[in-house]
């Protein structure tokens, strides 16, 4: 449940997935609930990304947006369950489900697969809603891949996704108020940062708070590090 502040709403992350692709007992795969005055979103859910969501107060009438920087398994699985949930919960409201290319195509399969009627629309980027705006930036990952800028309640949240240092990274990163960033890999490799890759980034772009995230298994953080369960007010 988003909280109020002294100045009123106040956008609110709660990571519900810090890991990577390879889950561990200490962080889940990838997702995040982010929530401002007039909704809610599920941002890259891995699978049981909802269950955690639901758990961690979240009322399903109030997500209106499931958002996606790319699509690979660890960051979209969660969403044949959801919309099959959904139809279950007898929620008539549209669901938007924002992403790259590719997501169209994703959403039709998933219907094909499983017969779902959930009333969804895809939405690409820039995207916006009541209280916020969305805008994607080319990522060094997949082909599809994109990192985000998310504005609401006058805060702005910067998501890496999954991605190697870029131009495109560095201007989604720039005076976020919240900087959630990547940290997969020990040593330099394509297609994700490594602790010092990290370093560099929040160094040159300035976010007024970085977490690192999508952490990969013996990865020592060198920055403050996201932990499942943890609840962000921006």
């Amino acid at each position: 449940m988003i909280k109020e502040g002294a100045s009123g709403p106040h956008m609110q992350l709660t990571i519900l997935g810090s890991g990577t692709a390879r889950p561990t007992h200490r962080r889940a795969s990838a997702g995040y609930l982010v929530e401002w005055a007039r909704g809610a979103l599920l941002l890259d859910p891995s699978a049981g990304t909802y269950m955690r969501a639901l758990k961690a107060g979240l009322d399903p009438k109030r997500l209106v947006a499931v958002v996606l920087s790319h699509l690979h398994a660890d960051h979209t699985a969660d969403l044949p369950g959801l919309l099959f949930a959904r139809r279950q919960e007898k929620l008539e409201a549209e669901l938007a489900i924002a992403g790259p290319k590719g997501t169209a195509d994703l959403l039709r399969r998933v219907r094909a697969l499983y017969g779902d009627e959930t009333p969804a629309r895809v939405e690409p980027f820039p995207w916006h809603a009541e209280g916020l705006a969305v805008e994607a930036f080319p990522a060094r990952h997949s082909e599809e891949a994109l990192c985000l800028r998310i504005a609401a309640d006058g805060k702005t949240l910067a998501f890496s996704g999954d991605t190697g240092d870029c131009e495109g990274l560095r201007a989604a990163c720039a005076g976020a108020d919240l900087l959630l960033l990547e940290c997969t890999a020990r040593e330099p490799k394509e297609g994700h940062l490594s602790p010092a890759e990290c370093e560099r980034i929040v160094l040159a772009t300035r976010p007024r708070r970085v977490l690192l995230t999508h952490i990969g298994p013996n990865v020592e953080p060198p920055l403050p590090s996201a932990e499942d369960g943890l609840v962000v007010s921006l």
